[in-house]
């Protein structure tokens, strides 16, 4: 289609299928407008996109305003909002189809109470801008969103267009721990007692002595050790006029 000189481009899903598009679309000078149908939506919310199929047409059929994002690259593969190793990937992996599109967002609780049992504290090395650490997580995330679920949940302070992601981590697998972690983002704490920055970086390379599966957008993507590259500006939106 963009052969044929189409430059605008509309896609109906969720987070997932909007980096499918915007891969197939890379380098490319155009546009993509959104239709959230998918299980969170999460980048249409932070692109200030109204949810619903009515309210979303209407927008992409009254805004010329458009606003250019960062991507994760993961193996050639875009992705806007967060990579990471640990308890949410092996709930990520052991995801089911069926239970995604039955139980929507509680298909996801479901997969992470499942994979309790992996959820330990591994040794991870990376590397990143050409520094190389050792940190002990049981979850260790790349953002660049900096927000899950909804964009008032804070992960960390990740910009979807500052040309940079935030490395950070949990350190224990426990259920207090845990806990702990989820009332630092939907408590919007801006100390956060559980989460742990490390550092903001446009390359990172994450490594473990077992293979750890790495998820990206609620996505299974790939396998430490794998490399997350930010794209800046990899995607240009359709947004709200302001």
């Amino acid at each position: 289609a963009y052969n044929d000189g189409f430059r605008t481009f509309i896609v109906a899903g969720g987070d997932g299928t909007v980096s499918l598009l915007a891969t197939s679309l890379r380098d490319k000078d155009c546009s993509i407008g959104i239709v959230p149908i998918g299980t969170t939506n999460m980048l249409a919310q932070l692109l200030g996109i109204p949810l619903g199929v009515r309210k979303s047409l209407e927008l992409l059929l009254n805004s010329e305003r458009t606003r250019s994002v960062d991507a994760l690259d993961i193996k050639g593969r875009l992705f806007f909002l967060n990579a990471s190793a640990g308890l949410s990937s092996f709930s990520i992996s052991d995801l089911r189809t069926t239970e995604k599109s039955y139980f929507k967002l509680l298909a996801y609780v479901i997969a992470v109470i499942r994979s309790m049992r992996k959820a330990r504290t591994r040794t991870f090395t990376l590397t990143y801008d050409g520094q190389t650490v050792t940190v002990n997580a049981a979850e260790l995330f790349v953002d660049n969103a900096g927000a899950i679920w909804m964009p008032r949940y804070r992960t960390s302070d990740a910009c979807i267009d500052d040309g940079l992601a935030e490395i950070c981590y949990v350190s224990k697998g426990s259920p207090i721990e845990l806990g702990k972690a989820i009332l630092d983002v939907f408590l919007v704490r801006k100390r956060r007692h559980t989460i742990r920055h490390i550092a903001s970086a446009r390359s990172i390379t994450i490594d473990c002595a077992e293979q750890v599966p790495i998820q990206a957008d609620g996505d299974a993507v790939a396998h430490t050790p794998a490399t997350v590259r930010v794209i800046p500006a990899a995607a240009r939106f359709i947004v709200p006029i302001e």
